[in-house]
């Protein structure tokens, strides 16, 4: 067992190789350490890959606590399964609660609040941009997920604000096909585009078309009706 105390900020190495940044108590082999009974949060095996390209990049910049009441893994359930995973040491820090309602408060509460937080897609975006294309993985972060992050990006917001302004008012017509080709031509033709919904943060094709957008769409595609027809 490899023992580093909290006294220093040297970078050393694990006996894997692997950059230890963070302050920590000991330097233990993963498969020592107990995770605790019951943790409902699992991570899968494709999250746990994801993680070992962040650790080797990045090396270890926080280490996983465990309780000095029962010996249990409190935090960093996942970095521990990821270094059991793959035979790995990892670095912890010892915590003392004074009951098992204490680690679970604490176990339970670090969670649920990372779980809360929500994505600022255009901030991430900013900060991505400034990562190499090649160092993208070691942020957990695919290429595919940024193409995606990127024409996203591009889809507008709703049309249609939750206020209604003065005298407004909404009225529709509803036009329904019975083919994909025809529902194909129709979108082309009426201008149906994804669009972003201005109730949720989901994305899909937008089903109702201001008469404005309509009409532009119209006079843009109105020498193909001819050769639909």
């Amino acid at each position: 067992m490899h023992t580093a105390q909290n006294t220093s900020s040297h970078e050393i190495s694990t006996p894997d190789g692997i950059r230890v940044h963070c302050l920590h108590a000991e330097i233990v082999p993963a498969d020592q350490l107990k995770l605790f009974p019951g943790n409902y949060r699992k991570h899968k095996a494709k999250q746990l890959d994801r993680m070992l390209k962040v650790v080797n990049g990045n090396g270890w910049r926080r280490c996983a606590v465990v309780s000095k009441l029962s010996g249990y893994v409190i935090k960093g359930n996942g970095m521990v399964q990821l270094a059991q995973r793959n035979g790995l040491h990892v670095p912890i820090e010892y915590q003392d609660y004074k009951s098992r309602a204490e680690e679970l408060r604490d176990l339970v509460a670090d969670n649920k609040l990372a779980e809360l937080a929500e994505d600022d897609d255009d901030a991430l975006k900013k900060l991505l941009s400034e990562i190499d294309v090649a160092d993208l993985e070691c942020a957990a972060v695919t290429s595919e997920e940024l193409e995606a992050l990127i024409r996203d990006a591009e889809i507008p917001e709703a049309e249609f604000p939750i206020t209604a302004k003065l005298h407004e008012r909404y009225d529709y017509v509803l036009v329904f096909t019975t083919n994909e080709s025809d529902f194909a031509f129709l979108q082309t033709l009426t201008g149906v585009e994804p669009e972003r919904s201005y109730k949720k943060s989901g994305i899909g094709i937008g089903r109702a078309i201001p008469f404005t957008r309509f009409l532009k769409s119209i006079r843009e595609n109105r020498h193909s009706l001819d050769v639909q027809g």
